[in-house]
């Protein structure tokens, strides 16, 4: 899986510093349940993201290398079982203090779309920048039993955006799981369009794209609901992220 798309990311002598682990251990809440040979992957994928990312504060925030870190590590979690060490085509990464204010006609979830103004924790932009609230991505690291994550959100559109189409199918290994895809996850989509969720929130049901990248905040920080409720998107997830996120709280007896 994604073997045409290796390529270095990062300085090549991109060093994980170990006052970053006491950092991770501290206010990530999954970095504790990682195993040993994970934890040696999330360490070169997370200095690979520091030093490789152009990093922009917004209105003037005081953006430190803690924060730089911690949002890298929950971007690195998504592509800790995948064959690609980087996000193709980011052009930065800009963190805002707080919310972000847009304006412009925008869809609500449903298929319902508005023009009133609109506060957003973050934005993907296709072969551009990914935008974050700090305080939203602080808040899904320390609380992942929200089932919300900012940086899962975004970057899950980012690995959509791979294969220049988005539509909520990341690239997959063949046609057989392609179609397996399609259909699994269609029927989710219907599903909470028609009648909602108990683990999957409404704006799953915005567009498929949403709808992959909310599923992938909940695989990740509800993963034994998600398992227990859409146990067919469940094993699509663990499939494509090569992770088993059920797996980890079960050990760490969550």
């Amino acid at each position: 899986m994604f073997t045409f798309l290796r390529r270095r990311f990062g300085r090549p002598d991109a060093a994980f510093d170990p006052h970053w682990h006491d950092l991770l251990t501290t206010h990530f809440q999954h970095w504790s349940g990682l195993t040993p040979a994970e934890l040696q992957r999330m360490e070169h994928l997370v200095a690979a993201f520091v030093t490789g990312t152009r990093w922009e504060a917004a209105r003037g925030f005081d953006l430190t290398e803690d924060i730089k870190v911690l949002i890298a590590a929950q971007a690195s979690l998504l592509l800790l079982g995948l064959d690609i060490d980087g996000y193709e085509d980011l052009t930065s990464v800009i963190v805002h203090p707080s919310t972000v204010r847009l304006r412009g006609v925008h869809p609500t979830g449903g298929g319902v779309f508005s023009s009133a103004p609109r506060v957003i924790a973050g934005q993907a932009h296709y072969q551009g920048p990914v935008v974050l609230s700090w305080a939203a991505a602080r808040r899904g690291a320390q609380y992942p039993a929200a089932g919300e994550n900012v940086v899962y959100h975004e970057f899950a559109h980012r690995l959509d955006m791979l294969d220049g189409v988005i539509d909520g199918t990341p690239p997959l290994d063949d046609e057989a799981a392609l179609a397996r895809w399609a259909e699994v996850c269609t029927a989710a989509y219907d599903s909470v369009r028609a009648d909602g969720s108990p683990v999957l929130r409404n704006y799953a049901g915005t567009n498929p794209a949403e709808f992959f990248a909310v599923a992938t905040e909940v695989f990740f920080n509800r993963p034994v609901e998600l398992e227990e409720h859409e146990p067919a998107l469940y094993a699509e997830l663990r499939a494509f992220y090569r992770q088993d996120p059920a797996v980890r709280c079960a050990a760490a007896g969550r």
